[in-house]
């Protein structure tokens, strides 16, 4: 069986120059010969025509042998091609008719890559700049449910240990950019949403380093609103968990704190 799925490889990329020319012929080929064709411009990077490979064998041969696999590989083919709209939909078409396929693990994990990797430039990759600074973490939220459900629903897969580390620098990243938006709010005087800010960082990312800025900054916004009891109890959560915070400092100039 796989030398025959072999020699179907060998004949897709023997035919891939010609197909552009009959295109019309196409479906007429049978369900082997469409998914080794899309495989094979696949590997070659030349996305549209698997594209087109798998939406053919899709339509001609919906219930066949190759036609599940088909739907699952050309959201990647989709993503490969720039249209991660389109892949995400493909991922989420596959899960919802396979929902118990073996493959659906991998289909979480990558759904969870599209949007991972969705907004971030060469240079962010590059040199770790925080991608969601000033711009809408809902893609980074929906790669982490993802990846969450990978790990959760699919410990023992080959992508659990991958999804559990995106899942990680996803968490980290959405707490940091949080901290961001409270500063923001705190320096334009906005202080009842800097506390609000920090406080779904310290109740959806507890176990983050981005804890130690919330309770700073809610400690100082407290201050500011005249909230002093309220400012004291969280410098002392503070000082108490993270007596090295450069908000100590400032806290205790602003007589919030004793002096030590």
């Amino acid at each position: 069986m796989r030398r025959l799925f072999r020699v179907s490889i060998i004949l897709a990329l023997a035919s891939l120059a010609a197909c552009g020319r009959d295109h019309h012929k196409v479906h007429h080929w049978p369900a082997q010969r469409l998914y080794a064709s899309g495989v094979a411009a696949l590997k070659a990077g030349n996305y549209h025509h698997a594209i087109r490979s798998f939406e053919e064998l899709e339509a001609s041969y919906p219930y066949g042998r190759y036609a599940a696999q088909a739907e699952i590989v050309i959201a990647y083919a989709y993503y490969k091609h720039g249209d991660s709209v389109a892949a995400v939909s493909a991922v989420k078409r596959f899960i919802r008719l396979h929902p118990t396929d073996r493959r659906v693990a991998y289909a979480y994990y990558l759904e969870g890559i599209i949007d991972f990797n969705k907004n971030r430039s060469l240079i962010e990759r590059a040199f770790g700049v925080n991608p969601l600074r000033g711009r809408d973490s809902t893609a980074a939220r929906a790669a982490l449910r993802a990846f969450e459900t990978v790990m959760k629903k699919y410990p023992e897969s080959r992508y659990a240990v991958d999804a559990a580390e995106r899942a990680n620098y996803l968490i980290d990243m959405l707490a940091r950019n949080n901290i961001e938006v409270a500063r923001y709010y705190y320096i334009h005087g906005a202080y009842v949403a800097t506390v609000n800010r920090c406080k779904r960082v310290i109740e959806h990312y507890p176990r983050t380093p981005a804890v130690a800025d919330a309770l700073g900054l809610m400690a100082m916004s407290y201050e500011r609103m005249g909230m002093t009891h309220l400012s004291y109890d969280t410098a002392r959560i503070l000082a108490r968990n993270f007596p090295n915070s450069p908000y100590l400092k400032r806290l205790r100039h602003a007589h919030i704190l004793q002096a030590s």
